[in-house]
């Protein structure tokens, strides 16, 4: 069950603590390059939270890997608080580190099942030198606490803990640092429904108080919802449309986010009841083979032959600044004043009323 009232008041997004800037990573597969990532320029502020939202298989994860360096861009930059570290070595790069930390989908994988939960914690602070012993026991509780959990927590192993304490722990180890940046990839979606909203809360909390910026990867669009101040929505490896989280609900621009968004279900019966669900044909296209033009045209209702042939660039439109500013969209249906192709003309393309409070 997902939290319906925002926690937290957005940071504003002022300083920029990532910069991705035609990112692209690419891998070879059996029967070409598969790309996955295929310039994706996006950024996350200080105070922060951007969510990053699209099908399985649309890119997401290998986007929030590449901002911390687990995996090496193909193309393009990352910087973290203004650096470039595309392309520093591990030994460079490694004091750097302590200021962009990733939560994992998985806490059962991502955590080393022989260390303690106090252990687990204190590694980072060891790693790169904050704090020892003493020190370090006293920081671990203290994280324990933040995350709700007891002190006498640090002295069990991951497989005693429940899923939901799993995760509050890869959270607390990924905060022991004090980072500027914190990726969270699909941090619920191994979780059970009853634990999820309060890992949610936790993670609201925690970076309403820390002020960290925050990337969440996701495809639950209530979490999102809840939690982001900004959206970027991808399809086959490129961003398709970005936007001020409520304008994004209210009113979206792009034929794919608002397919997306009608299969996300809203509290209120009544409302619900006049929604209608966009059915996409088709399965997502293989990034071995993008379509040619738009690559959203093969499932696109509205396509006509220039989405064929011609690919739409993400471009700047009016936006609200009481919402943080303008917003950008890649369709070549979207006016150039945010006109959205005409509902009348295609009735399974209606806007979506939002149930969101603003923020």
């Amino acid at each position: 069950m997902i939290p319906t009232q925002p926690p937290h008041t957005p940071g504003g997004g002022a300083t920029p603590v990532l910069e991705l800037d035609a990112l692209e990573r690419h891998f070879a597969g059996h029967g070409g390059i598969v790309r996955a990532a295929d310039g994706v320029t996006l950024t996350v502020g200080k105070g922060e939270v951007v969510g990053l939202v699209g099908e399985s298989g649309s890119g997401k994860s290998t986007v929030g890997r590449c901002a911390v360096r687990l995996d090496e861009p193909t193309g393009g930059t990352v910087r973290i608080n203004g650096r470039d570290v595309t392309r520093l070595s591990r030994r460079a790069l490694r004091p750097l580190r302590k200021d962009f930390h990733l939560v994992f989908q998985d806490p059962s994988s991502s955590l080393d099942p022989r260390m303690t939960v106090g252990q687990i914690i204190a590694e980072p602070l060891r790693l790169h030198g904050i704090a020892k012993k003493d020190a370090a026991r006293a920081r671990t509780a203290e994280l324990l606490g933040q995350v709700g959990l007891r002190p006498e927590h640090a002295q069990r192993r991951p497989h005693e803990l429940s899923g939901g304490q799993r995760q509050r722990i890869s959270i607390a180890r990924a905060l022991s640092v004090d980072p500027d940046l914190l990726v969270a990839d699909e941090p619920t979606s191994a979780l059970d429904v009853s634990v999820q909203a309060s890992v949610l809360n936790l993670l609201a909390d925690l970076q309403r108080d820390r002020g960290f910026g925050c990337l969440f990867i996701t495809h639950d669009l209530a979490a999102v919802e809840f939690l982001a101040d900004r959206i970027a929505v991808m399809y086959l490896g490129q961003i398709v449309e970005q936007a001020p989280t409520a304008e994004l609900f209210a009113d979206p621009k792009h034929p794919y986010t608002r397919a997306l968004l009608s299969a996300a279900p809203v509290p209120d019966p009544a409302i619900q009841r006049t929604r209608r669900r966009i059915v996409l044909s088709g399965e997502l296209p293989s990034p071995l083979a993008p379509p040619p033009g738009c690559r959203f045209h093969t499932r696109c209702p509205l396509a006509v032959d220039r989405c064929r042939t011609e690919a739409p660039e993400l471009r700047e439109l009016p936006g609200n600044a009481a919402e943080g500013g303008g917003r950008q969209v890649s369709c070549h249906l979207v006016g150039d004043d945010g006109t959205a192709p005409d509902a009348a003309a295609a009735p399974a393309l209606r806007t979506i009323p939002s149930t969101r409070t603003a923020r």
